[in-house]
This record gives structure tokens, sequence and C-alpha cells, in this order.
């Protein structure tokens, strides 16, 4: 059943071509033109037929005749088609448009046409001009298509030399036929002279005769004057015809042995070029890969010697290095050997002499003093706490944070009631640097530091002190922060002593100068006494500084780096305070001295833990940390060695144990207690408790550290109040972990539970987010600071469950009106350097109740793998004396440092960069976008914006005044809505004004647009809006002017968004010359789209024959072109052809050979653009009206601006500026004039073009027509400027589908419609074979008080039915 109705359709199509075309018809045009109209090839092969022919037989509806190798069809008779038929055969023949007939004499003229001959008909015509032509145009076609462009030149030289003699052939062919003619003139008119001769003769006989015999005698001398004068024309009619005859054979058989010779010499030519260029090329490519050979061996050989020289460096440096090692083991182990005999010797001699005494215990509490990185400072300080200006530790030397606008910010008291808490005291002294983390794939982490690094001061590093420089307790808390004396370990000595690795002792080759002992002089006072000691030993002068406001002035002095407090005395002038610090300094310093007469401890490491393990043995109880250095030096007269605790936590003999932060307990280990503490994963970390008012309606401003920031949807942040917690339980971690019974690892972790990491600045908790098996790694979240990271399995380590009392202390915050910018490119580098590591205020908008609806998580939800926040904040900067808006900050600093893509920049010239190719205007121009991440954020931001849209984002006529950038919708189209950000090209002028002069800044385009089509942009996504535009303009580089057919061919090979490869070449004064790249498919090479223009050009150029009376050559002296883009690059690549896909619906004559065309376009007029949405109303006037699913209707507010240019035409086409136009001036879509039947001129469009007689397009009214080509004229640019008017439409709400329209639907619906006016609501929007756009309107008549809608009309008056709604 499908083969019968494409066999129907089939036999409709041809039986319409044949009927338009004059008689008779050649099968191979019929195919032409069938494929032209419906797009494809006639499908006999899919139907399973060899050829055309035996497809149309089947469907037994034409006659087919063949004559001289051709085949003509005609169709059986057919009564609906016959008055068609019949109007084509009237039609008067056709001209010859390119061959001049010869020129003869007036006499020989006048001889001829006494002749009957008969007229040539269309038969003759036709093989006259394919006889004439044909041969000449496979001669072009077959060079056009030549490999090498010098050998086409002398070919096409060769041809117009024959093209020469065979003209030449020509004019002496007319010269002799002009010669008979005039010798048959000659022969006739001697003839008529002996006729006259003898009729006078005869009438003096008959004027002696009577007149009986006159008037028989001459009755008898008519009849043989008649048979005389039919003989003498018979023998010249049948002389004239066979010379004819003879000629025309001759020129034939001359003709065919000319094409064939030609044909042979071609052939023969390219044979022997192409064997000496394939020679040529062989030898070449021998040549080359011989000296390429040669390269590769020498290159081969030299690195086989460069091998061999530096295997034998290698082996004798191993041998070198092996010496000097076997030499310094030597030495060391005799040096080891000495060393522990000595050390063996002096504790012998020490243990018989001294005696251990008890140490009496007190149950008050006490303070050790720990001279490592590792130990808890002192007192609640350390050095981290002195800042130059005074101001608060938690606020990086800002003023301390107030409220917003007034408002004081929530504090709530830190929660003392849990008896398993002991992080209660505030005393910061861990520095977080960056983390030296693996970042996850595809996420950026920010370079902020920790709160402790933001809040505190840096650390001075530690100075080198004499080794003999015993450890002091201190006696207030600045004496925490003195620097170590130079037998306390540095850092990089801590890691190696924890992993079991002893640092190596540093020679010092100088003994260091002796300090001079302080000196106290009752003349002098405490600060006079400083500095004279200042003086004496070489030290800087003391330096005071003065804190607070009087009465309460705190003092410190700096001696030497040490630093001297008299914290917590207050003054009430600077006086006093100065010298009651200096006396403070002075009896530090005195106390100091005095314990440097001790020595300092001799003992190795195990010695020292066993003497030190033995004598704990001794006090059940332990030692009191703050009492271990004076026990332990007046014990055994020796200084405790600088990494005593470390060596104490590595030790499975010793525990130690915490009190009250920082105070220590030692014990002695059991012997059989045992080493390790199972220790179980758990997940339950409670989340931070926020401070939520509780009062209702109040504000939530927090005081805030912004700790990591992820995107402006994803910013992490700290409770300021809880940072002094989180930094003790830092410093707990660090201790606890520190031993190993508490360094568990985890052999198979799980998603979500809590465990530990060590990176280089301290312990971390982490959350298990993904676990990867195969790659032994996971994916994690570090609870406290809100960052991501990837660490191997065998970094994780079991977290104990006196490390998860205190709630994960990262919070995570959405910035208000931000969201947008979520995604954006530049965004990150914006908030490392803005937020990143600073004290805010964050006012809170989310209220307690909306966050328990979002989910009640302080680190917000994870949903299909990604994070969503449950709280939106505006953040603050009140430290300076006016609020600073962080989120405008933010935005605004993102959008200046967005940059503008560009593509003149001079770094850029030479490389090459991946493009899209968006457009390519009437000037040649190439509108290209950057493929980069830029991009990709343009396009996902319109699909997110597009899904927020609404009516109530479309614009008014003011939003267009103040708005830079508008979102525009554009259904061109059929079923498919693409929306683009968009720019008016001017300023509106006028409220009343509906269609705008869009710019696509994305595309390049420039479209008119409907105000239903254009939506705001500016108030729904700023981000968006800001973004600079994304299309660049460019221009091929050395590449002539493209117009015309070579720029439809050159869209045809680059349609939009055509992914393409572009390199600047040279910088124009406007626009980049760029050289682009482009191949079919992803196998393919790429090919230069330059080098095929301009090779295209080359044999366009080349192809240009001689100047004739009958062509017509246009102003650029330009012809059309017979090559293909794929046939010039196909020499450069056999993997893949470049072809430009933009078949012409009917052949196009002389595209380029019109006079004083410019361009192919030029002569076109535009489609009717600015259309409203889908649902906006379309107020149209009915132009045309056949049926209810076809009719057109024309915009009515360009009513009036058509009656003038109505007025204006008929003017023009009457008066004598009017030009005709000749059929080779003709190509399909260009505009002229044309009269209807009543002579009224109307703008027409060129649908098909068939000899004389033209298929136009009425563009303002909609229908088509047949002109002969006499009857069009050429068009005014003015006359150009208003669009096509008439817009094809179909009425809505009936049923369209499948309906035959009666005359009388027909009729009544012209009734209703015809030269009409009605609002239109614009219902749907599709497409018609022939590419037009086709309006679904629902037409209301509002000119009654009541509105009255057509189609209701229709169907209650039974002449249409109801739209049946599919469910």
């Amino acid at each position: 059943m499908e083969q019968k109705d494409i066999l129907l359709n089939v036999a409709k199509v041809v039986r319409a071509l044949i009927t338009s075309a004059k008689p008779p018809v050649e099968l191979r045009s019929i195919v032409k033109d069938y494929q032209d109209v419906e797009g494809e090839e006639m499908p006999f092969r899919r139907l399973g037929y060899p050829n055309p022919q035996e497809l149309l037989e089947a469907t037994d509806e034409f006659i087919f005749n063949k004559h001289a190798n051709k085949v003509f069809i005609t169709a059986k008779y057919n009564a609906k088609s016959e008055h068609i038929a019949r109007l084509v055969r009237s039609q008067k023949k056709g001209k010859a448009t390119r061959v001049a007939k010869p020129q003869l004499s007036t006499t020989v003229r006048r001889a001829y046409n006494q002749i009957p001959i008969k007229p040539f008909n269309s038969q003759s015509n036709l093989k006259y001009k394919s006889e004439s032509y044909q041969p000449m145009q496979k001669e072009v076609q077959e060079k056009s298509y030549e490999t090498y462009h010098y050998q086409q030149n002398q070919l096409y030289n060769q041809v117009h030399y024959q093209n020469l003699q065979q003209q030449q052939y020509h004019h002496q062919y007319h010269q002799q036929h002009q010669q008979s003619y005039q010798s048959v003139n000659n022969q006739s008119n001697k003839f008529h002279f002996c006729q006259r001769q003898d009729r006078w003769e005869h009438h003096q006989t008959l004027q002696l005769q009577p007149e009986e015999q006159k008037k028989q005698a001459e009755q008898k001398n008519a009849r043989k004057e008649n048979e005389l004068r039919e003989s003498a024309e018979r023998k010249k009619k049948a002389q004239l015809e066979q010379e004819l005859k003879e000629s025309a054979d001759k020129e034939r058989q001359e003709k065919i042995k000319r094409d064939q010779e030609l044909k042979e010499y071609i052939g023969n030519e390219l044979t022997v070029r192409f064997k000496k260029e394939q020679a040529r090329f062989e030898e070449k490519l021998q040549l080359r890969l011989k000296e390429e050979l040669k390269a590769f061996r020498k290159l081969q050989e030299y690195e086989r010697k460069n091998r061999e020289e530096n295997l034998k460096k290698e082996f004798q440096r191993q041998e070198q290095e092996r010496d000097k090692e076997e030499k310094r083991k030597i030495q060391e182990s005799q040096e080891k050997e000495r060393r522990e005999s000595a050390k063996r010797q002096v504790f012998q001699e020490r243990a018989q002499k001294d005696t251990m005494r008890a140490a009496k215990l007190d149950q008050e509490k006490i303070v050790v003093t720990i001279p490592n990185d590792k130990a808890p400072a002192m007192n609640g300080h350390s050095q981290n706490h002195v800042k130059s200006n005074g101001q608060g530790k938690y606020n990086d030397g800002k003023p301390p944070l107030r409220a917003i606008l007034g408002n004081s910010a929530s504090q709530r008291k830190p929660d003392t009631t849990t008896s398993n808490y002991v992080f209660n005291k505030a005393e910061p002294s861990f520095k977080r640097p960056i983390h030296p983390r693996v970042q996850h794939p595809g996420q950026m982490r920010s370079t902020g530091f920790s709160v402790n690094h933001r809040l505190k001061v840096t650390p001075q590093p530690d100075a080198l002190t004499p080794t003999a420089t015993p450890i002091t307790p201190p006696a207030s808390p600045e004496n925490a922060q003195t620097k170590s004396s130079a037998t306390a370990a540095t850092p990089k000595d801590d890691v190696l002593k924890v992993n079991g690795v002893q640092p190596q002792a540093v020679k010092v080759n100088s003994t260091p100068k002796a300090k001079v002992p302080i000196k106290l002089d009752a003349s002098f006072d405490a600060v006079s006494s400083l500095n004279r000691y200042c003086e004496e030993n070489n030290f800087e002068k003391p330096a005071y500084n003065i804190f607070q406001k009087p009465p309460h002035l705190h003092c410190s002095v700096r001696i030497a780096g040490d630093v001297y407090s008299s914290y917590p005395e207050e003054f009430t002038d600077k006086e006093t305070a100065y010298q009651r610090t200096a006396q403070i300094a002075v009896q530090r310093i005195q106390h100091a001295e005095s314990h440097q007469k001790l020595s300092s401890c001799t003992l190795s490491d195990a010695d020292f833990i066993d003497g030190l393990y033995n004598e704990l043995l001794k006090f059940p109880h332990g030692i009191l940390g703050h009492k271990l250095e004076d026990w332990y030096s007046s014990t055994f007269r020796q200084h405790l060695p600088s990494h005593w605790y470390d060596l104490i936590i590595e030790s499975n003999k010793i525990r130690v144990e915490h009190g009250i932060d920082p105070r220590i307990i030692l014990f002695a280990n059991d012997p059989g207690s045992p080493e390790l503490i199972p220790i179980t994963s758990t997940s339950n970390l409670s989340q931070c408790v926020l401070p939520w008012q509780l009062k209702e309606g109040a504000p939530h401003d927090w005081n805030m550290f912004i700790s990591h920031c992820e995107s402006t949807k994803l910013v992490w942040a700290r409770m300021i109040d809880q940072i002094a917690k989180f930094d003790e339980l830092t410093k707990y971690m660090g201790r606890q972990m520190a031993a190993p019974q508490f360094r568990q690892k985890v052999a198979k972790p799980l998603v979500q539970e809590i465990y530990l990491v060590e990176i280089p600045d301290g312990w971390n908790r982490v959350r298990v987010i993904s676990v990867n098996d195969e790659q032994r790694s996971c994916r994690c979240h570090f609870v406290d600071f809100g960052d991501m990271a990837l660490f191997e399995i065998g970094e994780l380590f079991q977290c104990p469950p006196q490390f998860l009392t205190l709630p994960a202390q990262a919070v995570c915050l959405s910035m208000y009106a931000l969201d947008k910018f979520e995604d954006h490119p530049h965004a990150q580098q914006v908030l490392t350097k803005e937020l990143d590591g600073q004290t805010v205020v964050a006012h809170v908008l989310t209220t307690e109740k909306q966050f328990l609806e979002l989910g009640g998580a302080a680190q917000g939800v994870v949903e299909n793998g990604k994070r969503r926040p449950c709280l939106v904040a505006t953040l603050y900067d009140t430290s300076t004396p006016e609020d600073i808006h962080l989120n405008d900050l933010v935005a605004s600093r993102i959008i200046k440092y967005t940059p503008v893509p560009t593509l003149c920049d001079e770094k850029k010239i030479g490389k090459t960069t991946p493009i899209l190719v968006s457009h390519i205007n009437e000037d040649g121009d190439l509108m290209v976008l950057m493929r980069n991440d830029d991009l990709k954020f343009v396009e996902r931001s319109i699909v997110q914006t597009v899904a927020d849209l609404g009516e109530q984002d479309r614009v008014r006529y003011s939003d267009l005044l103040h708005d830079r950038h508008v979102f525009v919708c554009d259904e061109s189209v059929e079923g498919l809505k693409q929306w683009f950000r968009g720019r008016l090209v001017a300023r509106p002028e006028n409220p009343e004004e509906e269609t705008f002069d869009v710019y696509y800044v994305d595309d390049g385009r420039q479209r008119k647009t409907h105000i239903s089509n254009i939506y705001r942009l500016e108030a729904n996504n700023r981000a968006l809006a800001s973004f600079p535009p994304q299309a660049l303009a460019v221009r091929l580089h050395d590449v002539p002017e493209i117009a015309g057919h070579m720029l439809g061919r050159l869209r045809g090979l680059m349609p939009s968004r055509t992914e393409a490869l572009l390199k600047v070449v040279a910088m124009d004064s406007s626009k980049p010359l760029v050289n682009i790249f482009v191949r079919e498919d992803p196998e393919s090479m790429y090919m230069c789209v330059n080098i095929g223009l301009r090779l295209e050009f080359e044999m366009a150029s080349s192809n240009r024959p001689e100047k004739c009376d009958y062509m017509l050559l246009g102003s650029s002296g330009q012809l059309p072109r017979n090559g293909s883009f794929s046939s010039v690059v196909s020499s450069q690549s056999s993997s893949s052809e470049l072809v430009a896909l933009t078949p012409p619906v009917t052949p196009q004559k002389g595209l380029s050979t019109r006079v004083g065309a410019s361009t192919f376009s030029s002569l076109m007029l535009k489609d009717y653009e600015a259309i409203p949405a889908i649902g906006a109303y379309f107020e149209v006037r009915v132009a045309l009206s056949v049926n209810p699913g076809h009719f057109a209707v024309q915009p009515y507010k360009c009513y009036n601006q058509l009656q003038t240019l109505m007025k204006n035409l008929q003017e023009h086409c009457k008066g004598p500026a009017a030009k005709g136009v000749q059929p080779s001036q003709l190509a399909i879509g260009e505009a002229f004039a044309a009269p209807d039947s009543d002579g009224v001129y109307h703008r027409v469009s060129i649908r098909k073009i068939y000899d004389e007689i033209i298929h136009v397009r009425f563009v303002d009214l909609g229908d088509d027509g047949v002109v002969a080509c006499d009857q069009l004229k050429t068009l005014q640019p003015d006359l150009r400027k208003l669009p096509k008017m008439a817009l094809p439409a179909q009425l809505y709400g009936i049923q369209l589908a499948d309906v035959v329209w009666s005359k009388e639907n027909c009729v009544r619906f012209r009734e209703l419609t015809l030269g009409q006016k009605f609002i239109g609501i614009v219902r749907s929007m599709h497409k018609q074979k022939d590419e037009r756009r086709v309006l679904g309107l629902e037409l209301v008549d509002t000119s009654t008080p009541k509105d009255i809608k057509l189609h209701e009309i229709l169907i209650n008056e039974k002449h249409a039915q109801p739209e049946t709604k599919e469910v």
C-alpha cells in the first residue's frame, strides 16, 4: 500500500512538471526538476526499479518516445490538466538567447520568404541549442575537475583556440550562403526581365487581332506564366534546401570530428603529464626517504655513544661513593663506641653518688613548661598572642567587630555543663597554614589560611642560642613566648623524632661569646640597669610597648628577642609602667642566669627514659608537670633534654595524663600494660549549634570567620566564639596522636564515617564522602574547614571518641542574590581575594523555621551528589568606619575582572584557537565563538534563565530605555524556540513602537523582533546580563571579496555552530585576518577554507570565455562558477570531502551576469521578522483568502507604509525610468515588479524560470502567478526597504488535516475575511516545504461590542469541523 501511494505521488509531481513545460519534454530534465522540487531524487531504487523510466512506466500515465539517443515523455490525456497544457502550448515561442541568426541581404530575404517553409517547432529549436552548446558545456565541465591548475590553463587556452577556429568557420559559412543567396537573386531578376519582354511583344501582336482572340491569348499566356513561375520557384526551393542540408551535414560531421580529436588530445596530454608528475613525485619521495634514513642512523649512533659515556661516568661515580660510604661507616662506628663507653661510665658514677629524693605531692593544680611546638602553651598564652597594635587576638589587627547598623550580634555563653567537655579555656596557639592536600578532580580549593593563621600573629622563627642555656619555667604569661634555647628541637627535628629517626647533631665550629651577667647598683633604677645590661652585651636598646588606655595601662619590654610583660598589673601612667616592667625583666633575667650553672644533659635517649622510668616507679601517683624540671635538675644536676616531651610520648614505659590544660602528670606504666587501645569509628558527629535569637523578628547577626570559599552558594565559615574551643581540640589531637597507641590506621573506610588525617599543619577531622576501591583512595570533607581533598586509604586513622565532643565547626552559607554567580568561571579568584580568611558579620536572612524546613543542617544537605546550603546570608565587613556590603563588592569585582574575549592580542598571532562559527554576514565576515569556559557558562546560564522565565518578565517600553542587554526568544526555526542575549541597535523613540532591531551578542546576527518576544535579563540574571558578548568578527585572510554565489557556498560549507579551528595571521584595522580549518567528520583531516576559496576563484576566472554579442557580463566581470570546493581539496585528502550542500531549486541563469548588480542578496527582499510570540496578539489584515487552511495576512501596523509603497511603485513602473529585464539577468529569489491581470504592478520574487515565462510570487499578497519576462521591471532601492508583507496563515480552532474544501466553504470564508481587519492570536508556527513560515492564527473580530471568533462562525454554519484535541 505504501509503494502504491509513493507511485501516485511521483506521478502527480511528474505530470505537473510536464504540464508546466513546453513540449517536447525530455525525460532527463523532468528527473532533474523532480529533485529540485521535492528535495530528493526519484525513488526508483528504493522501489526496486533500475531507472526512472521503468518507474514512470509502472504508473501507466505517461508515453515515452526515443529519438537520437534522447527519451521524450508526454502525459496521457487528463481533463483536469488539459486547460493548463493548452495555455502553455498557446504561449509564443521562446527566442534564442545565445546564438545570433546570420543576417541575410534584403533581396535574398525577399526571395527566401516567398518559399512556403514550415516554421521551426520547439523540438528543432531545442535540438539546435543542444547541438550547439552541449559539447562546449561538457568540455568545460571535464576541464573544471582537473587536478593541477597549470594544466587547466594550458588546456583552456587550447579550447579557446579551437573556439576561435570554429567562429572563423561559421563566418566563412555565412559568407558562402550570402553569395549563394545573391546568385539566386540575380537569376530571379533575369527571369522576370525576360517575362516582361515577352509580354510586351505579345501585347503588340494582340493589338492587331480581333477582340476574342485577344482574350483567349491572354488566358493562355496567364496559364503559361503561372506554370513557369511555379516551376522556377520549385527549382529555387529544391536548390536552397539541398544546399542547406548539405552544408548542415558537412558542418555536423566536421564538428563531431573536431570534438573527437579534441577529446583524444586532452586525454593524451593529461595522461602524459600525470605520468610525468607521478614519476617526479616518486623520485622526490625516494630522495627524502634516503635522507631521513641517513639522519636517523646518525642520530642512533650519536645516542649510543652518549649512553656508553654516561654509563662509564655513572659506574666511576658509584665506585667512588661506595668507597666514601665504607670509610664513613667505619668512622661512625668507632665514634659511637667511644661515646657509649663514656656515657656508661658517667651514669655509673652518678648512680653511686646521688640518691633520689622523694617529692611531696599536694592537691593544687600545677603547670608544666614544655619547650616544644607540640607541647601545650603556658598559662593560656603563647608567642602568637602578642600584637604590635595591641588589638584583640581574634581580629587580625582590626578593631573589634561591631554589630551591623547598631544591632548587636547575638552572643551565647559556652556550655560548661557537659561533664566530659574539657575544652573551655580560650587558648589558641596553633598555626594552620595552607593545606598542601591533593585536590579532588574538578574542584578548586581556596588558598585561604586557617582561623589560627588569620587571627594571630605569625610566630618568629626560633633563634639559635648556646646549647648550655637551660629551660626556665615562666613566671608570667609573656615568658612563654621567649625563644627556645639552641638545645630545643626545631620542628623538623620533632618530626624526625616522632617518626623514629634521630636528627644528626650539627657541629659548631666557633665557641659563642660569654654573656655578661646583669649587675645591680643601688644608684641606678631598674630602667637604667636594663639599659646598661643591653649595652654590655651588645643588645639592642630595650623596646617598650604600652597597651590599652589610662588608668588601665599594660606594658611589655623586648630584650634580645625576649619579651617581658607586667601583665596582669595595671598602671595609671607610662613612667610607672616602664619602671615596674623593667624591674620584672631584671628579676626574670637573674632567675635565668642562676639556672645556667647546670650542665646540659649528656645521656642518650634510651638512658634518659630508663633513668626517668626507674625514678617514676617510686611515685605511684606520678610527678606533676610543673615540678618536673626542678626535680630533675636537683636530682641529676642536669637540664632536661630539649626533646624530653617527644621522648616520653614515644616511649611505652611512661604515659602522660592531662588535667585542666595545660597541666599534665607523668606516670610509669605497668610492665604488662597493653600498648594499643582499640578505637572504633563513628559517624555521630553533631553539627554546630547556631546562635538563633530567642526573640521573634530579631536580626540574626553572627560574627564569623571565612575558612573556605567554594562558590557564591557554598561559603564555609566558623563562629568566632567557638574558635578557642576548636584550637584547644587541635592541640589535644596533636598531643594525643603523637602516642603510637592512638595511631590506628583504617583498613576499610566507610562512607559518612569520621576519621583523622595528618597533614603538614596538624591533625584534622574528616568525613568520608566516597571511596574508590580500585585506586585505594577516598574523597574526604574537612568538617571544620569545609574544603574537600583526596587521600589514600592508608592515610586515614581511627578517630577516638574524645575528639568527637566538639561539633563540626564549619557552617555552610549561601550569599544572598549571588546564586547566579555559582559556576561563574572568574568568581573563584575574587572570592579567594575578598573573603577567604576574613572576619565578617553574617546577617542571616533565613529564619530558624525556614532553616528547619530546608533540612536543619548547618553544613547543608547533600542531594544527588550536590550540597545545598540551608542558610542564606548577607556578609558585611564592619571593621571600617562604614559597613562594607561584601555581597555587592564580590558581584561588582567579578563583573569587573571578567575578561572580554578578543583575538586582537599580538600573542595570539600564529596560535590555533578552537571556535564555533555562528554566522557569516553579507560582507563575507565570520562571527565566531571561542570554545572555552566562558562560552559554556553563557550556555548554561541561558538554560537556567529560560527555566525561570514567566509572563511577568516580558519587557515594557520603559525597560528598554535603561536595560543594556535583553533576552530574546527566536522562533524562526520550525517547532524550536531559540534564546539569545540581545542588544537594541537603536534607542527606542516611540512608545507605540512594537518591533525593534536586536543584535544577538553571542551569535552575530541582527533581526527584527516583536516586543512580545523580548524579556528582561538584568532583573533575572545579573551574572548573564553583565557577561561580555562572545561573538567576535573576523575576516578570512588572503581571500578575494566574497559575495553572491560564493557567499552561499561558504554558508553551506560552514552552517551555524560549525566547529572549526582558527589561526590569526595578521591584524587589520578593525578585524583580525585569520585562516579557518574545518573537517567533515571527527575522523577526517582538517582542511583550510582560505586555500579552497582562493582556488575556487582562480578556477572560476580561468573558465571565463571571450566577450560575445550574446553574452552579458556583470560589473565585476565574473562568470558563474563551475567548480566546487570538494574538487579543490580532494587532492589534499582522500578521507574527507568538503562539499557545499546548497543545490539550487532550479537552474539559475547567470547569477553574476547581471549588469550593475553587486551582490546576489542585494536584489532580494527581507522576510518580515517581527512576528509576536506564541500567545501574543497580532493585528492583521487579510490580503489573500483561498480557504481556512490557505490564506495570507498583512501586519496592519505596516498597512499605511504598504499603501505608500504601492503608489510609488505604480508611478515608477509606468514612468520612463522603469527598466526591463532580460532572461539572462534573472536569478531565483530576486525581486522585481510585475503587473497583475488588471495591470496593477506589485512586487514579486522569482520562483522558477522557463525561458521567457517566469513563475513569480506576489510577496505582498501571498499568491503565485506566471508572467512574461518582458513584463518584469526593476525595483529602485527605496522600493526594497519594506520587507515582504504577506504572511502565510492557517485558521486556528478547526480541523485542517485531510479536509477537502468545497466551493461554498471557500466562498463563505472569502466573504468573511478578504480585506478585513482582525485581532489575531498567534497559536502555532511551523514551516512548509518551501521554507515559508506559516502562522496558526485565531482571528477575532473586535469591530462589534461583542468579540466574534471567526472559527466559531464557520463551525456554527457547518463550513468547518471543530479541532479534535489528542488526549
